[in-house]
């Protein structure tokens, strides 16, 4: 614990200091004259460089102390009791250079948060916490592919080789293994989930970050995937000697949790556990068309043909969000344009992804004012066709009614409701829920995945 008292023996106690970024962490001021009212600042620095804040107004109980987890904040960026709001209630002033308005993390590296306790414009303590992403003793090796012209996408093209570029970062906790490993799969920012990984690993998994776009020389958006790409990812992985080819799950969000469902049902005796984040029960097809050929684009390619996906009325879309986000400003609700795809009843059929293939249980996560897509029900939907197969493995539904999409490992902050894409000229997406709220489902949601990936691999 660091902890600079400026006066009259106000101090924090905070404790575990240092402590993982998903630990709860108690956060206590003492010293303080009995019920007195006093502030307590945070900060921090995200992976862009920008600065978040947050601030909450306690008053000291009977024995001039202020305890952030047991005391109510009176006022700030959050109110009542919630023993982590100084972290989750962080806001920042500004976007980043692309647009992005959300808590921004990239890296495993430990972060820093400072404290300093004010009263009438007076700092009267400061304190910094360190907060860990990897466990003492992990090891990190790189899975590396031919940075070639051609056939890059399998790792295996006929192009001239110029070097090498890492596509997935495998976490191994320290200890006796092999260990159970979990494939970390990121959504429709593509690139890696390194953050994620790395925290997820502290729990005892060996962990891949693992890119499938974004990342040159993999496709630069979400189209013409190859699920050829994930066997040779399997096959590097599985030939690592501290990890247990018989225990291999994946934790995925958005579409990569439609990725992570449609590579269990296409390579069944690979994949034991899957955990969705936001899952969709259909293969969509990617945005766009074919300049040359005018065609809808598919997101996924198997054995050389496009999996079957649902098609985007993305003109109808575009022409009934255009006034309120032109004319009223409003970000634009993704959600829509799912929900009218899965009106096309016969071409959701033909894309319906056979999960009752997976040969393992699965953890579907979904936030009930999701904007981006109909999580809910397409977890719901996921449930049922187990259900008309006889599907013999278990599934669950973990739904939280008041959280929106971005539901991640908990304790970061969660103030952002919308954020901009390049491809929308600017224009702001909506991504639902409430600060509140999400920040109890990722505190909720994590420990089950947790929960739920030790009982099954």
């Amino acid at each position: 614990m660091s902890a600079a008292p400026a006066g009259r023996g106000v101090h924090f106690e905070i404790s575990p200091n240092s402590a993982f970024v998903d630990e709860d962490v108690r956060v206590c001021l003492n010293g303080l004259a009995a019920a007195s009212l006093i502030s307590i600042d945070a900060a921090t620095e995200d992976g862009n460089g920008r600065r978040w804040n947050s601030q909450a107004r306690f008053r000291a109980d009977s024995s001039g102390v202020a305890d952030v987890s047991l005391q109510e904040s009176l006022a700030g960026s959050y109110r009542g009791v919630a023993p982590m709001g100084l972290f989750w209630s962080m806001e920042s002033a500004c976007a980043s250079a692309d647009g992005n308005s959300s808590f921004a993390r990239s890296s495993s590296s430990p972060d820093r948060v400072d404290f300093k306790a004010v009263r009438e414009g007076r700092v009267l303590a400061r304190a910094s916490l360190v907060r860990n992403f990897l466990a003492p003793g992990t090891v990190t090796r790189d899975w590396k592919i031919p940075n070639e012209a051609e056939g890059a996408n399998t790792g295996a093209g006929t192009g001239a080789t110029a070097g090498e570029i890492t596509v997935g970062r495998l976490f191994i906790p320290a200890g006796r293994g092999p260990h159970p490993v979990v494939i970390v799969l990121s959504g429709s920012g593509g690139g890696f989930d390194l953050d994620k990984a790395a925290v997820l690993s502290r729990h005892g998994f060996a962990t891949l970050a693992l890119a499938y776009f974004g990342i040159a020389p993999l496709p630069t958006w979400l189209h013409r995937i190859p699920l050829e790409y994930f066997q040779t990812a399997l096959s590097w992985l599985h030939a690592q000697p501290e990890i247990n080819p018989q225990r291999t799950g994946i934790l995925a969000v958005s579409r990569g949790a439609e990725l992570a469902l449609l590579l269990g049902a296409a390579l069944p005796q690979q994949i034991r556990a899957i955990v969705a984040y936001a899952p969709s029960s259909v293969a969509w097809a990617a945005s766009g068309r074919g300049k040359a050929s005018g065609e809808l684009i598919p997101c996924w390619m198997w054995r050389g043909k496009p999996v079957p996906f649902a098609p985007l009325p993305l003109r109808g879309f575009m022409w009934r969000s255009a006034f309120p986000v032109l004319a009223l400003r409003r970000p634009v609700m993704f959600r829509n344009l799912f929900r009218a795809g899965l009106r096309n009843r016969d071409a959701v059929e033909r894309a319906a992804i056979p999960v009752e293939n997976i040969r393992g249980p699965l953890l579907l996560i979904s936030g009930g004012d999701d904007h981006l897509w109909p999580a809910a029900e397409m977890s719901e939907a996921i449930v049922a066709r187990l259900k008309r197969h006889g599907s013999s493995h278990a599934s669950e539904h973990l739904h939280f009614p008041h959280a929106g999409h971005m539901l991640r490992y908990p304790h970061l902050p969660v103030t952002a409701r919308h954020s901009r894409n390049k491809h929308l000229r600017g224009a702001r997406f909506s991504f639902g829920g409430t600060p509140s709220a999400d920040a109890a489902a990722q505190s909720q949601a994590w420990r089950r995945a947790i929960t739920f990936l030790r009982a099954h691999l």
